[in-house]
């Protein structure tokens, strides 16, 4: 069983997300992938993202990053997005990545990597092509989970490498902000690190129960909620 602060917290939470208005393509797909890991509908909105939807991929803002959120969540919520992804496939460059970005790439991985598609190529570009610049905790854990999805050969000791890294940069269980507190939990739990988390997921419910009453966010509790989700299989025989 969930300990009751964490049961509290998801209840109200998930009841606050199923109603709690969308303004954006990240809000929308990170929303609906927090109502499906916990078993809720998210109907409304996969409705939401189908009706912004261009032809075959997402439009706004950044269509590559949009699209492989937006597929990420239709297939997570075990809805096919065939003709989206074939866009993102058309959308890699020659050398692997996507616009020499390390975000666009690591979020179309990811998003391939759930549709169970492989992209060595763009592995490699992230292998190959890393910055200083990239050494934030919340790049690296995307690096991370990305490099996980793809279950590529030979990157293990690179993805232990960035997982022992990520877990020196934890102060006080967190790494400064939620969103990327999250990202670095998610990163380290796919990673096999699901020990040693149990402040950090407390660090998680303080902070959301400290703006409950200000005012929530839908991108910061859809990943919360997705966080302890991931945490609470990780760690027990929750389903």
């Amino acid at each position: 069983m969930y300990p009751d602060k964490v049961k509290a917290f998801s209840e109200r939470a998930l009841d606050w997300l199923e109603t709690a208005p969308v303004t954006s393509i990240k809000e929308a797909s990170q929303a609906a992938r927090a109502l499906c890991i916990w078993g809720h509908d998210a109907g409304n909105l996969l409705k939401w993202l189908e009706h912004a939807k261009s032809g075959d991929h997402w439009r706004e803002d950044n269509p590559v990053r949009n699209t492989s959120r937006a597929c990420t969540a239709f297939l997570e919520c075990g809805i096919s997005c065939r003709e989206s992804m074939d866009w993102l496939l058309e959308m890699q460059s020659a050398n692997g990545s996507w616009n020499d970005d390390v975000y666009d790439t690591c979020y179309c991985l990811i998003a391939m990597g759930t549709a169970g598609k492989e992209s060595r190529t763009g592995v490699l570009w992230l292998l190959d092509n890393f910055s200083e610049d990239w050494k934030h905790p919340g790049v690296i854990a995307l690096i991370n989970s990305a490099m996980i999805h793809q279950y590529s050969e030979g990157i293990a000791d690179t993805t232990r490498s960035n997982s022992s890294w990520l877990v020196a940069q934890c102060t006080d269980g967190n790494w400064k902000y939620t969103a990327t507190s999250c990202l670095v939990m998610q990163s380290l739990l796919l990673d096999g690190h699901s020990g040693n988390l149990e402040r950090s997921v407390d660090w998680l419910l303080d902070r959301l129960e400290e703006s409950e009453d200000t005012g929530w966010k839908v991108s910061v509790v859809s990943l919360v909620l997705i966080t302890l989700k991931m945490y609470y299989l990780h760690n027990t025989d929750q389903s």
